[in-house]
């Protein structure tokens, strides 16, 4: 594996299975909510499906969460470098084994849910998920805090925006070996609502399915055998642009792939101020576009190297402070830009990029979970996502399972991205990396 350089900065007798879910959806929505730990919905950073707002903070939300809304803490930005580290690291080891296809991740969703697991580590396998997840020397507890103070931030973030983090907790109820102080802790800084693991898989899929609105109907395969515990973890963005794209401005063009032959696309296309730049990186030339959700906190920033690029190197090249850097260079210029609708997918599993990453103990027998229950390994880490785009807006899902208008003025810029490119979609307050990815082919899943 390449260097880490991310500038912000390796047979058990039981099994868990944690599962973190990524979801969005274009249109208009409600605000960020927290989900309680009974199951109820509030307005904090996390809830059920069903998109309404209400509620006491102080009687829906995890307790460490209503404080930190009570308080105003700030978030710190120690989190926030070490899930965008954490996740574009993930995405670089991932992006060899894409095939050159279609590849997007989560980084707040799997990080989220791996650090919710990180509580139950002991010793080297809690130093090696430290490594991996680029904690640094941010304690448990401060990461607890820090976790509970993102997701205050996070809620209504926007009236445009529905932005949702809800967790769940499923454990044998009649023989249950989990620790009460690791069911405590994900309660206390996450929300999380505690299931029947006599039911799983069926019960966890039907809520990770209402959780994303029916975007993730399965997370887990109906044949799998859970013996401990399953952690679960839902991020849900659902926004409109904030300058929306006119349907009968989408036409047909063609998009050139990365080896040079061609496809058609539906390409939405609009005229207006957008924050651009251009410039080189690692020998390619690029532009840049960020395209605003709502009221501007959220956004999609957008890659565009020359068409004659190693697009799957120069995303494998980015770091951290490459998006920032890129980001601090924006400026408003009236643009014309072209924007292929699209509907992609991706799934693999995490285990190898994971083992690569400096996390490989925690897959073995020399694990040590007992933080969490005795004589426990993960066995199992998969990650699906799926990122649509239209003239309204995004739709973004994902899920990570561990088991054991017309405008008057100059000649506006073109962008057109009718060729491969890197985008990310990000809280623009906090930095905080919601989706990266790279769209090498727009009509393909």
């Amino acid at each position: 594996m390449k260097q880490r350089k991310r500038g912000l900065k390796a047979s058990a007798a039981m099994s868990i299975l944690l599962a973190a879910v990524l979801a969005g959806c274009g249109g208009g929505g409600t605000n960020a909510q927290v989900q309680s730990p009974t199951g109820g919905s509030g307005n904090s950073g996390s809830t059920g499906g069903s998109g309404e707002t209400g509620g006491s903070t102080s009687d829906t939300t995890p307790s460490a969460v209503a404080q930190a809304i009570k308080n105003a803490t700030p978030v710190d930005p120690a989190i926030v470098a070490a899930d965008n580290a954490f996740g574009l690291s993930l995405f670089d080891t991932l992006l060899p084994g894409a095939s050159g296809g279609n590849i997007s991740i989560s980084p707040l969703s799997v990080a989220m849910a791996l650090q919710i697991l990180y509580n139950g580590a002991a010793g080297t396998t809690q130093q090696a998920m430290s490594q991996t997840l680029d904690l640094g020397t941010l304690s448990l507890q401060t990461v607890n805090n820090d976790n509970a103070a993102l997701q205050a931030s996070l809620t209504n973030p926007d009236p445009a925006v529905q932005l949702v983090v809800a967790n769940s907790l499923w454990l044998d109820q009649n023989n249950n070996p989990v620790l009460p102080s690791f069911t405590q802790a994900d309660q206390t800084y996450y929300g999380a609502t505690v299931g029947d693991l006599a039911g799983a898989p069926a019960n966890v899929n039907a809520w990770v399915n209402s959780e994303t609105q029916g975007l993730i109907p399965q997370l887990l395969p109906p044949a799998g055998v859970y013996e401990t515990a399953i952690i679960a973890n839902v991020l849900y963005f659902k926004g409109q642009w904030t300058t929306a794209f006119d349907p009968s401005n989408t036409s047909a063009t063609t998009f050139t792939l990365s080896d040079g032959s061609q496809t058609t696309a539906q390409l939405m296309q609009l005229t207006a101020s957008f924050p651009y730049t251009s410039g080189s990186l690692y020998g390619s030339n690029y532009q840049a576009v960020r395209l605003p959700y709502g009221a501007g906190r959220f956004s999609m920033l957008i890659i565009l190297p020359d068409a004659s690029s190693d697009i799957a190197g120069f995303a494998a090249d980015l770091t951290a402070s490459d998006l920032n850097n890129v980001a601090a260079q924006l400026e408003p210029v009236m643009l014309a830009v072209g924007l292929p609708r699209f509907n992609a997918s991706y799934g693999s599993s995490l285990v190898p990029a994971l083992q690569t990453m400096g996390m490989g103990v925690a897959f073995t027998s020399a694990a040590d979970f007992s933080a969490l229950a005795p004589g426990f390994s993960v066995g199992v880490v998969e990650h699906k996502t799926v990122v649509e785009v239209n003239e309204t807006g995004t739709v973004a899902a994902g899920a990570t399972g561990i088991g054991m208008p017309t405008v008057v003025g100059p000649l506006p810029t073109t962008m057109v991205m009718n060729h491969p490119f890197f985008y990310a979609i990000e809280d623009d307050t906090t930095g905080e990396l919601l989706f990266i990815g790279l769209l090498m082919n727009p009509i393909s899943n």
